[in-house]
C-alpha cells in the first residue's frame, strides 16, 4: 500500500520504522558518507524499501531530522511515480525527473531524485534517462526503487550500485505492530492478512480496518439480488469515501504548511510556484492512487473471506470471522470473478459499475 497509509511514526529519526533489514540499512549509512552517482533499491513492496529510499535521500541532503521527507515535501529529496502504468518520456521523464536531476539543490548541499516504481520503465522512458543517470550533476544522486530488478533495463542495473531488502516475516510484522501500540489481536490479523508487507499491515491496523470489515462482510450478505447488489454496493462507495477523506484533509493541510515555508525560507517566487506545482501534482496522483488502492484492498479482503472457505483445514487469514457458508466450487468462481474485476478495473476503473458486476456475481450464501 501505501497512499492510504498509517500516520507517520518516523518524523525525527528516518531509519527508525525500518524493521528487519539491518544490513540493508547499514549498506546505506555507509554509502551515505561518500555517495556515488546513483543506487539501486531493490526489495518487495512494503518491506521497507522505499522507507529505506527517503531515509538515504535526508542523509545525503543533510535533512535527517527533517519530517518533510518522509512526507515527499522536502525540495532536495524529490520523488517521482509514473503517471499512468508505465513512466512517460515526455511526461514523466523529460517534464520531470531529467528536469530535477540537472536542477541545482534548494537548501543542502546535494539533490537527492528517487525514482519509485521503476519496474514501469519501458524501453523509451529508460533510454531517455540513462546518460543523466549515468553522468547525473555532481551535486546530484539518483536512487532507483524497484521490487523487481530483472524487469529494469540492463542499462540502467548496470549504472546503479546495487542494495536489496528482503521480504519480511509474519513474526517481524507483528513485533513492529505491537512496537506501534497496536493491540495483539489486531496485531495478528493484520500480520495474518497483509502477506508480509508491513506498510500494508499497518493500514488494515489501522486507517483501512474499517475499510477491510465492510468489504469482508459483503460474502456473508450476498443474496443473489439486484436490490441486495446495489445497496452493498452504495454502502461499499462510502467506505472507500472515507478511507480517502484523511488523505484528502493531510494534504490540504501538507500544501497551505508548504506555501508558509516557502515564504518563510525566503524563496524566489519562481521558486516557490515551482514547489507548489510539484507538490498540488503529485498530490493528484497520490489521490488517485489511494482510491485505486483502497478499492484494490477491498478487492483482496473479499477474496480471502472466499480462500478461507476454500481451504477450511488450512490456517485462517480472517482470524476474526468464521468462514462464510459456500460450498469449493462456488468459492472459486468467486475468487475468479475478483480476479477478472481486478483486471477489469486496470482498463476501466469506472468504480460503481465494477462493484455492483462483482456484487451480481458473488454466490448468494447458504441459509441458516
Amino acid at each position: 500500500m501505501s497512499s492510504v497509509d498509517a500516520p507517520d511514526r518516523r518524523s525525527t529519526d528516518p531509519w527508525s520504522g525500518i524493521v528487519g533489514q539491518a544490513r540493508a540499512l547499514e549498506a546505506l549509512r555507509r554509502a551515505a558518507a561518500r555517495p556515488v552517482h546513483a543506487y539501486l533499491l531493490v526489495g518487495p513492496h512494503g518491506s521497507g524499501v522505499e522507507e529505506g529510499a527517503r531515509a538515504f535521500g535526508a542523509a545525503l541532503v543533510e535533512a535527517a531530522g527533517d519530517p518533510r521527507v518522509a512526507r515527499g515535501r522536502h525540495p532536495d529529496v524529490v520523488e517521482f511515480r509514473p503517471s499512468a502504468n508505465e513512466y512517460s518520456v515526455e511526461r514523466d521523464v523529460r517534464g520531470g525527473v531529467l528536469p530535477e536531476i540537472h536542477a541545482a539543490p534548494i537548501e543542502g548541499p546535494r539533490k537527492c531524485v528517487v525514482l519509485l516504481e521503476a519496474e514501469r520503465l519501458n524501453d523509451p522512458s529508460a533510454n531517455a534517462l540513462l546518460k543523466s543517470i549515468e553522468e547525473p550533476p555532481p551535486r546530484t544522486v539518483v536512487i532507483v526503487v524497484t521490487d523487481s530488478a530483472d524487469a529494469l533495463p540492463i542499462t540502467i542495473r548496470s549504472r546503479c550500485q546495487r542494495i536489496d531488502f528482503g521480504a519480511l516475516s509474519d513474526d517481524l510484522v507483528v513485533e513492529a505492530l505491537l512496537a506501534d501500540g497496536v493491540a495483539e489481536a489486531a496485531a495478528r490479523l493484520a500480520a495474518a492478512l497483509a502477506g508480509g508487507r508491513l506498510d500494508r499491515a499497518r493500514a488494515l491496523a489501522g486507517p483501512l480496518a474499517p475499510l477491510r470489515l465492510a468489504f469482508a462482510d459483503v460474502p456473508a450478505r450476498v443474496t443473489g439480488y439486484g436490490a441486495t447488489a446495489l445497496d452493498l454496493a452504495a454502502g461499499l462507495g462510502a467506505a472507500l469515501d472515507d478511507a480517502v477523506a484523511a488523505l484528502e484533509a493531510a494534504q490540504t493541510r501538507d500544501l497551505e504548511e508548504s506555501d508558509a515555508e516557502a515564504e518563510r525560507l525566503g524563496y524566489t517566487a519562481r521558486t516557490a510556484q515551482a514547489i507548489r506545482r510539484r507538490l498540488v501534482e503529485a498530490q493528484k496522483r497520490a489521490l488517485r492512487r489511494a482510491r485505486t488502492e483502497a478499492l484494490l484492498e477491498g478487492i483482496a479482503a473479499i477474496e480471502s473471506v472466499y480462500r478461507d472457505a476454500l481451504a477450511p483445514d488450512a490456517p485462517p487469514r480472517n482470524l476474526d470471522r468464521a468462514p462464510v457458508q459456500v460450498g469449493a466450487r462456488e468459492a472459486g468462481r468467486a475468487l475468479d470473478v475478483c480476479a477478472t474485476t481486478r483486471r477489469s478495473f486496470t482498463f476501466n476503473p469506472t468504480e460503481g459499475l465494477l462493484l455492483e458486476h462483482l456484487l451480481l456475481h458473488l454466490p448468494p450464501v447458504a441459509p441458516a
